[in-house]
């Protein structure tokens, strides 16, 4: 288990899924030079990403991945990568200290997971994903030009924030720094919410006496699209930014509240007045909403 060039970086992947299984493609699309690992508790999964080309290696030794590797990228679940993480710093110290990253998106329950000090860990967060799971769903472009949020302390290692940057932009990501406190509010609210959203209007559709889900356009479609996602993972989320996700939960509520009230009152135009508002900012993000889109449609 060498790598094929002694100056790049070796990556290690502690599972092997949908997230680490695109970052893994998208360094083999890029043309990273050293050697792409996977370690994980199933077998099938990481042979199935050899065969697929997406890792170089497949091992079940974890001693064995630490020592071979430069850089470990966790990808579990967020419960998951907490109970691992603390065994791969105890374990990254004896083996050359690599450079260990996680991808969960939930930074403090993790970090909190981190009971060592180890200057080399970079907590990180890719804002990308699929209702898709499994090394199978995993794409190389998943991550291009999608934002990457790291959360380093003033005690994290320059040089390993770095090399975790220079992975990340490999992969076509453009990259953020945030404290752990902020990073978990502000996806509260961006991500972890509209995820609640879609299973609770998904559930109040299943048990509607007219089955209304058969009735669904694209408005539906994109509304519930998440709904088919890790169940796992967002149990997990939830659950392990539980505060944060409560607190957006509640600001949304309120908006609920709100809108209730002008349709209530029949209040045309507050109604319109309301929805020109939230167009105009929906369509002021666009570009971070749909990268690939504003891509195809750049000039040549």
């Amino acid at each position: 288990m060498t790598s094929s060039n002694v100056n790049a970086p070796v990556v290690a992947f502690l599972g092997l899924g949908l997230i680490s299984g695109s970052l893994a493609g998208a360094l083999r699309a890029s043309g990273w030079g050293g050697d792409r690992i996977a370690w994980g508790p199933r077998l099938p999964s990481l042979e199935h990403g050899k065969r697929l080309g997406i890792v170089d290696h497949i091992c079940l030794d974890l001693d064995e991945v630490l020592l071979r590797s430069d850089l470990v990228v966790i990808g579990a679940p967020p419960v998951a990568t907490a109970e691992l993480l603390p065994e791969v710093l105890t374990k990254a110290l004896q083996y050359g200290e690599p450079v260990v990253t996680d991808m969960a998106s939930v930074k403090g329950f993790i970090v909190e997971a981190a009971t060592r000090h180890y200057p080399k860990f970079v907590p990180g967060h890719p804002i990308a994903g699929s209702e898709n799971s499994g090394v199978e769903a995993a794409r190389s472009d998943l991550f291009r030009g999608r934002e990457v949020i790291l959360t380093p302390t003033a005690d994290t290692d320059p040089e390993a924030v770095t090399l975790v940057e220079d992975l990340w932009s490999a992969a076509g990501a453009r990259m953020t720094h945030m404290s752990v406190a902020e990073h978990d509010a502000a996806l509260a609210a961006s991500s972890h919410v509209p995820h609640m959203i879609s299973y609770a209007l998904t559930a109040m559709l299943g048990d509607h006496a007219l089955a209304p889900m058969k009735h669904g356009g694209g408005a539906l479609r994109d509304m519930t699209r998440i709904a088919a996602s890790d169940p796992v993972m967002w149990r997990d989320i939830a659950l392990t930014n539980r505060e944060a996700v409560l607190a957006a939960m509640d600001a949304l509520s309120a908006e609920h509240d709100a809108l209730r009230g002008l349709i209530a009152d029949r209040d045309a135009e507050g109604l319109e007045q309301y929805f020109k508002q939230c167009r105009v900012l929906r369509r002021e993000h666009d570009a971070v909403l749909n990268p690939a889109l504003n891509d195809a449609e750049a000039p040549s």
